[in-house]
């Protein structure tokens, strides 16, 4: 079973010796100040990284068409209606210049094979990053970077850095997870710092859902909760789907795809119940919304995101030639797909 620790435990965590930060080496390549954050009224909107009320794009290099680091796009707002169009600002930013501040060589290419989480991970105000190998040298590894809340990422130092050990993502079974995303608080349980929701499991043992419970500290995760349920589709081959969250004002969604079939779910209002043995059970409402939905073809990145402000989540894809392209989602409806209206696809860079 899955608990948090008291909240003395919680004041005194500190990252294990083993996970100690590296020191920031000298004649690192400059990096141009952050701009002035503007001031948004109202409540806080999902994957806005530069506060001007519209989601922004993000994504891992080291691709065909995208250099090694970590490349942010604003999105662009409608002249009309002040909401996001799906298009965003381009050439996009390399914001990861500098590395993931573990890797040692300070350098873009250490975000290769990573995939990249957004998220108030350091309990504050800005959106930050989380970093996630699946494979590769880092495999099973992680590290949060603070957000400058412009879009940018602060430099990968003491501070403004902390990992993620390997043993903090395992499952019962010793494995890493597949592909991970944030959680939020989907279990009801908010200590100040979201959650993490990934895949996770071996072909022996099975593969599953599993929540990463957070310590209430940044980069600390307090073992793996297996949820016990099947695919979007009734199966239990979790290893074919892949995952991307987003939260809106009406609670945490969830995009389920299989590149195999091209099926694409959505799961609305998603919770979580420990079950109390270990396990745990995401609630939700499902929506098939598309079938034969970019049936077999290589996604890099799939990011969720209320995109035109409507209150139904909607995705962006950014393929390894560097391109990306909006899915504008409407008209769920149970046991029939949704309307989705795809933008031009265009150039990150």
């Amino acid at each position: 079973m899955s608990r948090r620790p008291t909240p003395r435990r919680l004041l005194a965590w500190t990252a294990p010796a083993a996970l100690a930060l590296t020191a920031l080496a000298p004649a690192l390549p400059a990096q141009a100040a952050p701009k002035p954050t503007p001031t948004v009224v109202g409540a806080p909107v999902d994957k806005d990284l530069n506060a001007d009320g519209v989601p922004d794009l993000v994504t891992a290099g080291g691709t065909a068409g995208l250099s090694s680091g970590v490349w942010s796009a604003p999105g662009l707002k409608s002249r009309k209606t002040g909401v996001g169009t799906g298009q965003v600002q381009t050439p996009a930013t390399n914001i990861g210049l500098r590395g993931n501040g573990f890797g040692g060589t300070y350098s873009a290419a250490e975000f290769d094979g990573g995939q990249v989480i957004t998220g108030r991970f350091f309990g504050g105000t800005e959106e930050d990053f989380v970093v996630y190998y699946p494979g590769g040298v880092y495999a099973g590894n992680g590290a949060v970077i603070k957000g400058a809340g412009d879009g940018t990422m602060l430099d990968p130092v003491s501070g403004n850095q902390v990992n993620i050990g390997l043993d903090y993502l395992l499952d019962a079974n010793g494995n890493s997870p597949l592909t991970l995303v944030n959680g939020y608080v989907a279990d009801g349980v908010d200590n100040g710092i979201p959650d993490l929701l990934g895949i996770s499991g071996d072909p022996t043992n099975g593969y599953r859902l599993g929540y990463h419970t957070s310590w209430g500290a940044p980069g600390a995760y307090y073992g793996t909760t297996l949820l016990t349920n099947p695919t979007p589709t009734g199966g239990t081959d979790w290893q074919n789907w892949s995952l991307a969250s987003t939260e809106t004002a009406s609670g945490i969604a969830l995009f389920l795809r299989n590149a195999t079939t091209g099926d694409l779910y959505l799961w609305t209002g998603v919770t979580m119940v420990d079950n109390g043995d270990g396990t745990g059970t995401l609630n939700h409402t499902q929506y098939q919304v598309a079938a034969n939905w970019n049936t077999g073809v290589a996604i890099n990145t799939l990011w969720a995101a209320d995109i035109n402000a409507d209150g139904t989540p909607d995705l962006w894809t950014v393929l390894p030639n560097g391109t990306y392209r909006a899915y504008l989602i409407s008209g769920l409806r149970a046991g029939g797909t949704a309307t989705v209206t795809a933008t031009r696809a265009k150039p990150l860079v």
